[in-house]
This record gives structure tokens, sequence and C-alpha cells, in this order.
């Protein structure tokens, strides 16, 4: 177990007990109930499929507490209606997302559209919102006209408890059609396949519950990794076939080194944006949030794994090698592969020649003290603080600095941007909003230098590590995007309900991304949430 799962977990236990001393309360605990005992090697299938009609999505998402199938084994979990991984959401560009959230929960929550590209305001993309317990919510997100095809994802982010409320299950997919269109015509009509990668942690207090507080996930434990909710599920394919696979790690804080024996990816899109130019990989490493949209031709009739290699997701420690999938290649009539175009006619193109109008640096780094804390420019996140406000309609550089021993999968919410290099090596692949900044090795800190295009939208959201644990701890800031003459102000008091997580004054003033940390390692966040969903449980 590190440092940082070690620090978590005994704050959680302590901070939990405090509570429920200070209320005058033990606390408690459900009866344990039978182990998740998992079966594997069943046939994969994929989440329940939503469409839109007449342009308009309109799905209901039914968040509660419920013991659950995963994997042919009951557990109590915490997911969208009745599932551990959501239903798929499918739109075109120029559709509306009409969400009924109902939070049957006895914990806050909200909903985030994880790389879309669309307004953050109001009722649509807002993750400065907060979904009170017994609570319905309506959420509208109009899809632009212009927006990329690809793979995105949906998932609840409220600051401080989204780690546990993703293990539980508060996650699930969006397809944006019409990357099929940008294939050969002899490609366009291919099989398809969702593949949602994440894992589940049973509580250590009790093996037929899913880990559902921060004290309980520990990154560096064992844990059980599922494709669509299924352990090491089979697949079939024909000899000589090609499928678009719609790879996506939707997992809280795991990173996946994918691999399928024999095979090779062709990515023809990454974070749900179409590539400049078609690359071939053997493996793809997969950041927590990450996705990518893959051709893959059968070879030979044989069975092959689908497996995650062992990864140094942290600089002392190798995530285990896994199996993730089989996959049956059956015998086919012989036919000439369609050939793959080096090349898409992709809707958004580079964003090298466009002029910069600010250049900006932020490191990211853990807190020294005895309390858990992650930081960017030194600093944990404060809910009512402006960080950085760029003018909409211009292109910003951004210097990612990395000083811990542990890799940091850098996501912003609403703008997609292009990595310019990686510890100095260019990466000139397409636009994306995942990109993992380097550990720092021999003193010398990782980093990643990127340029932002803020178009179209106006209004406050948010960047972040994405493995949620550092999330949670600090690792965030808010952007505001404002017309130029607009004043900068503080985020929405949606999220005011989670001030006392970090029990730190509401700040007006700008404070914009410098090289140097600001001093401090910020005030450890309240617990008190940790106990919440246990005591209302057991009620």
């Amino acid at each position: 177990m590190s440092w940082t799962t070690a620090a978590r977990r005994a704050l959680g236990g302590l901070l939990c007990a405090l509570a429920a001393v200070a209320v005058g309360v033990a606390p408690a605990h459900a009866a344990a109930g039978s182990p998740w005992t998992p079966i594997a090697g069943m046939a994969l299938t994929e989440p329940q499929q939503v469409h839109a009609e007449n342009g308009v999505l309109r799905v209901t998402l039914d968040a509660r507490l419920d013991t659950i199938t995963v994997s042919g084994s009951p557990i109590l979990a915490q997911p969208f209606n009745g599932r551990l991984v959501g239903p798929t959401l499918h739109v075109r560009p120029g559709d509306t997302i009409d969400v009924t959230f109902v939070n049957a929960t006895p914990q806050d929550t909200n909903i985030h559209f994880h790389g879309m590209h669309v307004s953050p305001r109001r009722d649509a993309d807002n993750v400065f919102r907060s979904f009170a317990p017994g609570t319905t919510h309506h959420t509208i997100v109009k899809v632009p006209k212009g927006h990329s095809p690809g793979t995105y994802w949906y998932h609840a982010h409220l600051h401080a408890i989204t780690e546990p409320q993703l293990m539980g299950g508060l996650s699930g997919l969006v397809v944006v059609e019409g990357l099929e269109r940008l294939l050969p015509r002899r490609l366009r009509g291919i099989a398809q396949r969702q593949i949602a990668i994440r894992d589940l942690q049973t509580s250590p207090d009790d093996p037929g519950r899913a880990a559902l507080s921060t004290a309980e996930i520990d990154t560096t434990a064992p844990t059980t990794r599922l494709v669509n909710g299924l352990l090491r599920p089979r697949a079939t394919m024909r000899a000589g076939r090609t499928q678009l696979w719609r790879l996506a790690n939707i997992g809280s804080d795991l990173f996946y080194q994918v691999q399928l024996e024999g095979h090779r990816f062709r990515v023809i899109a990454e974070d749900g944006s179409p590539v400049w130019r078609v690359r071939s990989a053997r493996t793809l490493v997969m950041a927590p949030g990450k996705r990518f949209d893959v051709l893959v031709e059968a070879g030979e009739p044989g069975t092959y794994r689908l497996r995650t290699l062992a990864y140094p997701e942290e600089g002392f420690q190798l995530l285990p090698e896994a199996d993730l999938m089989s996959v049956r290649v059956l015998r086919g009539r012989a036919r000439r592969p369609p050939r793959v175009p080096r090349r898409l006619d992709t809707p958004a193109g580079p964003i090298t020649g466009l002029p910069v109008a600010r250049k900006r640096t932020f490191t990211f780094s853990f807190g020294t003290g005895a309390t858990f804390t992650a930081l960017i420019n030194g600093r944990q996140f404060d809910p009512g603080k402006t960080n950085v406000a760029p003018i909409v309609g211009t292109v910003e550089e951004w210097t990612l600095r990395n000083r811990a021993p542990e890799e940091h999968p850098f996501h912003i919410h609403i703008n997609a941007f292009q990595v310019m290099s990686v510890n100095g090596k260019p990466y000139p692949h397409g636009l994306q909003d995942v990109v993992t900044i380097p550990r720092m090795r021999n003193g010398r800190p990782g980093e990643v230098v990127i340029r932002i295009p803020f178009r179209h939208f106006t209004g406050h959201f948010v960047f972040h590590c994405h493995i949620l644990g550092h999330e949670d701890a600090g690792m965030m800031m808010t952007v505001q995007v404002r017309r130029r003459g607009e004043p900068v102000t503080p985020p929405p008091t949606g999220l005011m309900v989670q001030h006392a997580l970090h029990a730190r004054p509401a700040a007006t003033a700008l404070e914009a991304g410098d090289a140097s940390p600001a001093g401090g390692v910020g005030d450890p966040p309240a617990t008190a949430w940790l106990c919440r969903l246990r005591d209302r449980s057991a009620a």
C-alpha cells in the first residue's frame, strides 16, 4: 500500500469515528452480506442503448443504493438504473440530451458529460450544481451541429466524493454518431463494440458491498477489472473481418495498458476527436477518463486475450497484468481486407498556427503534511474561487508540470486541446481531453505543453487530475471563460454546500496560473461525508 493510500484510509477512518463521537453516536455498520463472487467467461454484452428520436434523447438516470447483479453475482452498489455501467446515450451533432436525474442515494451528487464541447451554464454541463438526496433534476445538453463524432462518457462529479460515486456505478458512455462516415465506404457498415473498462473493489468490512467511501478505496490493493461490468467476458469475430471498438476507461483511478494478443489497434479517434493521421499501435495506455476509437481486424482463427499489461502507475509500484476479455476468432470466407486510410477528414484540425493570447504554467504535486493533500500550484481546490479567466475565442498555451512520483492524467472540461509536446517530444495526433503528465524522475519534473482553444462557450468549469482520489483531495482548479471586458466572478453557488469540505472562505479575486507554487498546502478537508452513506444505509 502506498503512503498516499494509507494516509487516505487512516484519515477517513479516524475522521469518521470523530464525526460520530461529535454527534453522540457510534459509527453504524450494516450486517455483512455474502461475498461478491463474479462469474468469469460470460458472453460479452453491452449496456442498455438509448437513442435520440426526432433530435432529442430523453433518458431517466435513477441513482440509488441497491443490490444489483454484476457478472452473475449480487453486490450492494450505487449505480444508474440498476446496472454497474449506465445506459449508452446515442446522439448526433445538433441533437439535445434531456436527462431526468433521480437522486435516490443518501448523498448529494450531480452529472458531467466528459469530453463534450457543450455549454457549462445553468442546467447543462454544470458541475457546480448539487442534487440533494431524494430530489429529481433535469439536465439539458444541446450538442452543437459541428460537434466531433466519437466516444464520450458521463459520470457523477461532486467534488470530494467523485471517486467513491464512480466506484459505486455512476457512469456510462455517450456516442456522438458519425465517426464511421469519415471511413472508406467499405468500412462504414462494420460491426461496432462498446468496451467500457473499469474496476470494482469491495468494502474491507463487507465483501458483499462495493467500496462506497474514500476510506474504503485502496488503489494499490487487489481489485477486479471488468469489461461492461463483466469479468473476463467472451467475444467472437470472423477471421479477416474488421470491427470498430469503442474503448473507454470509465473507472475512478486506475491506468490500463491495453493489448489484444496478435493484433494491432488502428486508432481513428482519441477522446472523441477523430485523429489527423491514423496510427497503428500494439498497446494503448488508457488513463482514467481516456477513450480510443480503434479498428480491429481479426487475424487467424484462435482465441486471443484482451489484457492490460503491468503498468507503473506509481513510481515505486506496478499495477499487475490482468486479462480483460477473450476474443475467439472463427473461420470466415476469404476476403480482401478493406484499406484503412492514413488520414481522416476530421471536423477539427490543428491549432498550431493560431496566435497564442497567453501562456500559463501549472504544477501538480502532493502536500507534505500528515494529511494527504493533492495540489495545483501549491493549493487545494477552493470551490469559491475562479483561478483562470481566459477570453472566449482565444488560444492559450499551458505548461503542465508534475513534481510527484506518480503520473497525473490532466483533464479539462468543455474544450479539447492539442498536445504540443510530452517531455519535449512532439505529439502530433489530434485533439484530446485527457493527457498524462509524466512523473518526476531524478528530481526533474515531468512536463506536457498544450494549447487550448476556448471556443464558443462562456461560463465556469474545471480542470483537474482524473485520478479521482487526487481530484477529491484538491487537485482541481476553476476556469471562467468570459467575453472581453466581462468581470471575473466566483463560480456558481450550487457547490457552496461543499465549502465545508475545505473550510476555506469564498474568494472573488482571480488567481492566474504561474510557474511558482503559491505557498502552503491548503487546509485539510473535513470528511463528515465519509460516514454519511454508511450511517444512512444502516438506518
